[in-house]
């Protein structure tokens, strides 16, 4: 391979870490704010109802999903799925596609499983793609991915295009959500003074566990604006030493170190993942684990695997993964 295919694949590498970055950081946000991120992305104008968010499994096709998140609009089950993504490239329409059609294919199956037949009036998919950066032109408010011929009606998906980077501060900001805050550094038209203040909001509305999580996000989505207009700087500068430090949680904990380590260290013995996994762990719950802890992750992380423990660990609260260090593996 000659310099340029390397070059080539150097940057490619560290694009993908950037877009694992932001999956695992959005992921693991945007999971306290569920109703926020569904009255923003699913455009609805009635009430909206979060019922939670929901594991989907392909029976017998060996192919696990990521969570979507369920509600009720206008008194209908729905499934939000969010595509978080650095860029539009040419795979996402098909990636929406793929998604679409394998949690419609779970949903079935759950149903087959449960009522002997998928259900008549299937459960509608509604999937938004969040675009945190690219051209400057205006997207469409809808994208799509046409399997039917063109001269024949459509068939296929489509989807809902929010291109966050370029909403404005104010626009944000009005969205009244802490969640929103955090992508403020990608606005359009994002300076100092206005982080500032945005910044200054974030500390207002919310507790000091949920600031430094939500800070910590805003200053990896900084870091990730093409723009190059030194904004994660600014950012870095305007929030508390101790926040900007614990954007290395995230960067630990990344699918590339957590999951992907896990799953070599479970090819090499295990010993290596269950090492980080433990790390991740006492750094969430700020102590220590007890031997009897570490034996139970290690039975855990037996049972369920590297990815579901991995979710685990980075979604439950100090709290709630104490106690899910006590129960019974299932």
């Amino acid at each position: 391979m000659g310099k340029r295919g390397r070059r080539r694949r150097k940057e490619n590498t560290r694009q993908d870490d950037e877009q694992d970055d932001v999956d695992l950081i959005l992921r693991h946000v945007s999971r306290q704010f569920p109703h926020d991120v569904a009255r923003a992305l699913l455009g609805a104008a009635g009430p909206i109802e979060p019922l939670g968010w929901v594991d989907t499994q392909v029976t017998g096709r060996r192919r696990r999903l990521d969570r979507a998140l369920a509600v009720k609009v206008g008194g209908e089950r729905r499934l939000l799925h969010a595509e978080w993504t650095l860029a539009m490239s040419e795979e996402i329409p098909f990636r929406v596609f793929e998604y679409h059609c394998l949690t419609a294919l779970a949903v079935a199956d759950e149903a087959r499983a449960s009522e002997g037949a998928p259900a008549r009036q299937p459960t509608p998919i509604d999937s938004v793609v969040v675009v945190l950066s690219g051209r400057e032109a205006p997207w469409p408010t809808h994208g799509a991915y046409r399997t039917s011929s063109p001269d024949e009606p459509f068939s296929g998906v489509q989807f809902r295009i929010e291109a966050v980077y370029q909403r404005t501060v104010a626009e944000l900001a009005a969205r009244g959500s802490p969640f929103w805050l955090i992508f403020t550094p990608l606005a359009a038209d994002a300076d100092r003074s206005k982080l500032n203040q945005v910044i200054e909001e974030l500390r207002a509305c919310s507790g000091e566990r949920q600031f430094g999580e939500l800070g910590a996000a805003m200053v990896a989505l900084a870091e990730a604006d093409t723009r190059e207009r030194g904004l994660a700087d600014v950012v870095k500068s305007l929030l508390p030493r101790e926040v900007v430090m614990q954007n290395s949680i995230y960067r630990e904990g990344k699918a590339a170190g957590l999951k992907e380590g896990l799953e070599k260290g479970l090819e090499k013995g295990l010993e290596k993942g269950l090492a980080l996994l433990a790390h991740q762990v006492e750094r969430r719950l700020g102590r220590p684990l007890s031997a009897a802890e570490r034996s139970r992750l290690h039975e855990r992380l037996h049972a369920e695997g590297p990815e579901k423990v991995g979710d685990v660990v980075l979604d439950l609260s100090a709290a709630d993964l104490s106690m899910w260090l006590t129960a019974t593996a299932s």
